[in-house]
């Protein structure tokens, strides 16, 4: 497999170390790394005088650097003889008068000498189980699954001794500093591929470019699990904390706001089991404990208390003690027994509406609790469903809840902290949902008449104005076919208008670009605070109905009153507003408020849209949709092809519900064309390649796939759908150019489908603005080096490896394939 851009920092294979002190890595070295150290001459308060390369020494992988800031100019070009292919500056006792200086001069030693740089100020990174303490904290962290990023040395130190106290381990653990060339995006792009790491957590100051960080983050939680607490509320207006909410939601992610919640966070993603629902059953030897933790849960809350079946009713009739009722939560008074417990936990297991069970258990003298933590230990890591345990006290029952986390499954000090765990695990699964949630390839309507629409906005733009005119805003709705109807000036509400109006309303954030939201309209919408009934666009029908049931509207309103004929028609028509907003991006803000629902029409009482103060581009498809946080599924790419002998074929962009068509692609190819493609005999793709290759963000990447239709025994008439080729590029992390990939079905060679299907990869990188396009390919194979170079490819040997050659292409130079 070929080394990511960021193994260097991660996976060094060389170390050059340039310290005017002692660092700890250098008592934790690996002795495979030991052999490869160089070790700079560095007196306190001086520069890295020595040595230098020898003729001929390759570029080390890392180094490490923690030099006064008014020694930077000198100690970077010392280091340029070197060439390190990666960097880490740690933080100086010494004061740096200008931090911003050191920053951008680090960046652009970084860019000139096209090194991979973590820092300035950075903490460092800890690799534990290599053994590698690239920081200056001075315990390596125990080995865990878990990578933890944050963007404070503060937070980082606090959160590796509170780990080392509760024996957390981490696959990984840095904190990024100035951020002067690597920041979060980047070191998640490197963790969605480590196999080291099976979870992710941030701690999250400010994200910068939204689409980078949104694009990365998609990409890693696609894969991993991934928390994020976010620092700087305070800082923000409600609108941009529920944006932020938002984002993260579409991302997959899992927001958690306060930092003990990170600690549950940490503890809770390294458990195997992941719940399909929300809907919890509590168990407890007392009334207390249960009643603390369903404070924490409710219809706004992440977890819900789950609706015990009859069959289950009975069965835990038949072990608890005689008059007691069962319910949930399921309390026992008598003294508690492995059996019993056991008993109880089997029960709730195989309930259909529990999607997890948690056990709260406090001291009590007339229970063996140790036995009883035993049999929860031997009895959780087995179970379909996940088992959450929470042993209330610290004296005896501490060693209790080691014993439960050295079994592979989480066990809590408070009820609180327990249910904040679920709620992780229960909002990772819903925004799952959310994050493989594409856009369907054709319009379900009529295509907007966006001719019309960006006619309607020039000539406001050509007046002066910003804000449209009535006349013109109804033009613009009925362009994108918006099912609702716009009521005359002063008209009453319709006879069947529910008693409260709703209002749809689109508002501009400088960072995550438009967001759609959900509320009360009229003049109580004045009052209307953000809440969770909003969302980014694009969406389509699935993402529109969540919206519509995540909002206080839904809670108080429209679920008891509105028909399905009328959620159809706002679903519809929050749809329709988030294609409008998705192509003209030179719309602000919009608002239909108030919003009358009848039994089956829409009613707009008022419509009102406001122009951005600079106009936006005329074509956002050509420029990769800038004015958004999330790329929209591009489908320019949608195209139909024949073969030579008339076989229709289709290319277009990869969707989540290619999976299996893909697996299947991937399991009927040869020996051969499966080594050359992978350069490995896998004869399959794991289930976290298969998701890394089907969930795409279009921003950073592109997989095109060629497919067609063949028979279909199982339905005769109704044939099946299979891919034959596929065509994939990934951003590089310079953001100037990408890696590509293809691969073609054995029974598909020779008929000029790879040459078609680059020929559009290559058209869209273009478009993309990338100014190269580039791969490893195997010096032996032969047909794929042919076809690179009828393309206008570069052929070149590799540096790091002469059985691959590196074919490249300038997509700023070249002409198109031929």
């Amino acid at each position: 497999m070929l080394r990511h851009a960021l193994a260097p920092l991660f996976e060094p294979r060389t170390l050059l170390v340039a310290a005017d002190r002692p660092l700890p890595v250098l008592h934790s070295l690996p002795p495979a790394l030991r052999e490869k150290l160089v070790l700079a001459d560095c007196a306190p308060g001086e520069a890295p005088s020595g040595p230098s390369p020898e003729v001929g020494q390759g570029r080390p992988d890392l180094a490490l650097v923690c030099v006064a800031p008014r020694l930077l100019p000198q100690t970077l070009a010392w280091l340029a003889a070197w060439r390190p292919a990666g960097a880490i500056f740690l933080p100086h006792d010494e004061a740096d008068p200008d931090p911003a200086a050191s920053s951008a001069l680090c960046r652009d030693w970084a860019l000139a000498h096209k090194c991979a740089l973590l820092g300035p100020n950075s903490f460092g990174v800890q690799r534990p189980h290599a053994g590698l303490n690239l920081s200056q904290h001075p315990l390596l962290a125990r080995s865990g699954k878990v990578a933890l990023v944050a963007q404070s040395r503060a937070i980082m130190a606090s959160v590796m001794d509170w780990a080392e106290d509760v024996q957390i381990g981490f696959s990984t653990a840095l904190a990024l500093g100035d951020e002067a060339v690597l920041g979060l995006p980047q070191v998640l792009d490197y963790l969605a591929s480590d196999p080291r790491t099976d979870s992710i957590a941030l701690y999250v100051e400010e994200v910068g470019f939204a689409r980078e960080f949104m694009s990365a983050l998609r990409a890693a939680a696609s894969v991993k699990p991934v928390v994020v607490l976010k620092a700087g509320r305070a800082l923000d207006s409600s609108l941009a904390d529920a944006m932020f909410d938002a984002a993260l939601g579409r991302a997959g992610a899992v927001r958690v706001r306060y930092f003990v919640q990170l600690f549950s966070a940490l503890k809770v993603l390294g458990y195997a089991r992941r719940p399909r629902g929300r809907r919890i059953a509590l168990v407890s030897n007392g009334s207390g404990p249960p009643q603390l933790a369903l404070d924490l849960m409710g219809p706004n809350a992440p977890t819900v208390r789950a609706e015990l079946t009859p069959p289950t009713l009975r069965a835990l009739g038949e072990v608890l003690e005689p008059g007691v009722t069962p319910s949930n939560p399921v309390i026992t008074y008598l003294p508690l027994t492995p059996a019993r417990t056991k008993a109880v936990v089997d029960a709730l297991q195989e309930d259909a509406n529990v999607d997890g069970v948690l056990v709260l258990l406090a001291p009590d003298a007339r229970s063996d609790i140790p036995a009883v933590a035993t049999q929860l230990a031997e009895l959780a890591p087995k179970a379909r469903k996940p088992v959450i345990t929470c042993f209330m006290g610290d004296a005896g029952m501490r060693p209790l809840r080691r014993r439960l986390d050295d079994a592979g499954t989480p066990a809590f000090r408070t009820p609180e902290s327990a249910a904040d765990a679920f709620g992780v695990l229960a909002t990772h699964h819903y925004n799952q949902q959310l994050l493989l949630q594409t856009q369907p390839p054709e319009p379900p309507g009529r295509p907007p008449d966006l001719g019309q629409a960006r006619a309607i906005v020039a000539a406001a733009r050509a007046a002066g104005r910003r804000e449209l005119n009535q006349d013109e805003c109804e033009a613009l709705l009925r362009a994108f076919d918006v099912p609702v109807r716009i009521a005359e000036p002063d008209a009453p509400p319709p006879d069947d208008a529910l008693a409260v109006p709703a209002a749809v309303r689109v508002e501009t954030g400088a960072r995550f670009g438009p967001v759609l939201r959900l509320g009360v309209g009229g003049p109580a919408g004045v009052l209307d605070v953000p809440d969770r009934g909003m969302d980014l666009p694009p969406l389509n029908a699935f993402l529109a109905r969540q919206l519509i049931e995540r909002s206080r509207l839904w809670r108080r309103v429209l679920s008891g009153s509105a028909t399905p004929a009328a959620l159809d028609a706002l679903r519809g028509v929050l749809e329709q507003v988030s294609d409008l907003v998705t192509e003209l991006p030179d719309v602000e803000t919009l608002a239909l408020d108030p919003l009358h629902v009848g039994d089956s029409v829409l009613t707009a009482g008022g419509v009102c849209m406001v122009l951005r103060e600079q106009a936006a581009c005329d074509s956002p498809q050509a420029h990769g949709y800038p004015h958004m946080a999330i790329h929209p599924y591009p489908t320019r790419w949608v195209q139909a092809r024949a073969f030579a002998d008339g076989t229709p074929w289709v290319v277009r962009p990869i969707r989540p519900e290619d999976a299996e068509a893909l697996q299947a692609f991937t399991r009927g190819l040869s020996e051969r064309t499966r080594y050359m493609r992978f350069v490995s005999m896998m004869r399959e793709l794991t289930p976290r390649m298969l998701a890394r290759y089907t969930q795409v963000d279009y921003h950073r990447e592109l997989a095109l796939v060629a497919t067609t239709q063949v028979p279909n025994p199982e339905h005769r008439g109704h044939p099946r759908e299979i891919i034959i080729g596929l065509a994939h590029y990934l951003r590089n992390p310079d953001g100037r150019g990408a890696e590509y990939a293809l691969v073609i079905g054995d029974d598909w060679q020779r008929r000029r489908l790879g040459f078609d299907l680059m020929s559009v990869l290559i058209e869209a990188a273009r478009e993309q603005r990338l100014e190269y396009i580039d791969g490893l390919v195997l010096a032996n194979n032969r047909p794929m080096l042919a076809l690179m170079t009828r393309l206008g490819f570069v052929n070149d040997v590799d540096e790091e490896d002469p059985q691959m050659r590196r074919v490249w292409l300038d997509l700023a130079t070249a002409g198109p394939p031929a």
